[in-house]
């Protein structure tokens, strides 16, 4: 089944394609959006706790701390060595099928990966795919997106798109979407656990009296940057990585920096 969606690609995603190779527009609309409304609109905090407590079924630290063993093997031990021991926590929590394969064909890295539920008949378990052609860090920060997919098919009304697609461009309309926006609401989470969100966003405050507008100013970006850097190794200076690419990241980046803040500044979440 994964083969059939990844080789069927091309045509199902063909517009977030086109869309990943023009990613300075994308930032542009994420570095511009307000976050709070659409928060609000979609997951009250009594549908944040529910996200959060289910969450935690598979990871039990999410938005506590993050765990200073696993951090030192991002920094310093084997990546893929912390991939595998992320994926075996998920299977062992959830009755799922969880694939992670390199998929690096014509335009194969705008894909992170996909979510497919159950349907009773042809997919007796829900499946996870995650794109491990990506930077080790995004590989995981995937698998917790997805895992946000599973989250929200078990607490919220089943959704009827067969295949819940996670491209690494157009953000801003996760802020329309109640599953997207639950798959990164459990990124930002682990990303951003609440001591660290309070360091960081904890400062910030809404620009009008009626709490519509979230103040979200530029000098967060490089704590930020440098959030990721310290924490993950994850650096867009890097050789490596080319330049179309980084601003991808970077959008990723600003995309969860945001939402983090809307759901502390929100809910104190």
């Amino acid at each position: 089944m994964v083969g059939q969606i990844l080789a069927n690609l091309s045509s199902s995603g063909s517009k977030e394609l086109e869309a990943w190779s023009n990613p300075e527009r994308d930032l542009r609309r994420v570095a511009e959006l307000d976050y709070a409304p659409s928060l609000r609109a979609l997951l009250d905090r009594d549908a944040i706790e529910n996200v959060v407590h289910s969450a935690r079924g598979i990871f039990p630290d999410l938005n506590r701390q993050h765990d200073p063993v696993n951090l030192e093997g991002w920094l310093k031990g084997s990546p893929l060595s912390s991939i595998q021991k992320l994926f075996a926590q998920v299977t062992d929590r959830r009755d799922i099928h969880l694939q992670g394969t390199p998929f690096t064909g014509e335009g194969g890295l705008a894909l992170r990966g996909f979510f497919v539920d159950r349907d009773g008949e042809s997919l007796k378990r829900p499946l996870i795919y995650v794109n491990t052609a990506h930077h080790p860090v995004a590989v995981a920060a995937t698998l917790f997106h997805e895992v946000g997919h599973l989250v929200a098919s078990e607490i919220f009304e089943p959704r009827h798109s067969p295949v819940q697609f996670f491209f690494d461009v157009d953000y801003a309309s996760h802020l329309e979407d109640l599953g997207e926006l639950t798959a990164d609401v459990v990124l930002s989470l682990a990303a951003y656990p609440a001591p660290l969100a309070r360091k960081i966003f904890g400062a910030l405050e809404k620009t009008t009296a009626d709490g519509k507008t979230l103040s979200f100013p530029d000098r967060l970006l490089p704590r930020i940057v440098e959030h990721y850097r310290a924490r993950f190794g994850v650096s867009l200076t890097a050789a490596d990585i080319p330049a179309p690419r980084k601003l991808n990241y970077l959008g990723g980046m600003i995309h969860f920096a945001k939402l983090r803040a809307a759901l502390l500044a929100e809910y104190g979440v």
